[in-house]
């Protein structure tokens, strides 16, 4: 992960470009998502806000419904309170080879933005780490690796990102997994995080 000051959307999205190529996350979406905290009921109905609204974020990978997953998030804080709600990471590369085997043989159905396709958590060359509860779902109840995966991530050091106002992070997608805590009441439709995608 790489932190670094941001101080306006073009010099963003040349950040952006200089690492790759940016997508948006869902069709017609601008390059450039703008994270609110939102109730349920205000949230796309796709989005880990519709069903998880201001509680805790559940540990995911961003993109996991791609067939690829975006290599590279950049995220940018651009408005908030004072000590706003934190960003929590865990770098899965912390995971020793003996788990990973485990993570590679149980079969997820994933939905996608137009289809479904069919991964594991880890892929067969331990290149790519794909999680996210909201958009998977073990074919094999008695034969997933969900609970297995959860603790490990639990057991592994946290990087917690404190935010201030424009403070960028670049996340190696692919192998970092995170997180956020309930968020506080007066940031409910108001923190704001810019996010790109980068593949």
């Amino acid at each position: 992960m790489k932190e670094l000051y941001i101080n306006s959307e073009p010099e963003l999205l040349e950040l952006a470009f200089s690492l790759g190529k940016p997508i948006a996350s869902r069709i017609n979406s601008p390059l450039i998502d703008n994270l609110v905290p939102l109730r349920p009921d205000d949230a796309h109905k796709h989005s880990l806000s519709a069903n998880f609204g201001i509680s805790q974020f559940p540990f995911h990978t961003d993109g996991a419904y791609f067939i690829k997953p975006p290599r590279y998030i950049i995220l940018r804080y651009v408005q908030g309170v004072i000590e706003p709600t934190p960003t929590i990471f865990v770098n899965l590369e912390e995971i020793e080879n003996i788990h990973k085997g485990r993570l590679k043989y149980p079969v997820w159905k994933v939905k996608s933005r137009t289809s479904t396709f069919y991964s594991s958590i880890l892929s067969d060359n331990d290149e790519i780490f794909r999680y996210d509860p909201c958009v998977m779902e073990p074919m094999n109840d008695k034969n997933n690796n969900k609970t297995y995966f959860e603790n490990l991530i639990m057991s592994l050091p946290k990087t917690v990102v404190d935010w201030s106002i424009n403070k960028t992070i670049i996340i190696d997608n692919w192998k970092n997994i995170h997180s956020r805590p309930e968020v506080k009441a007066e940031e409910i439709n108001f923190r704001t995080i810019q996010r790109i995608l980068i593949v």
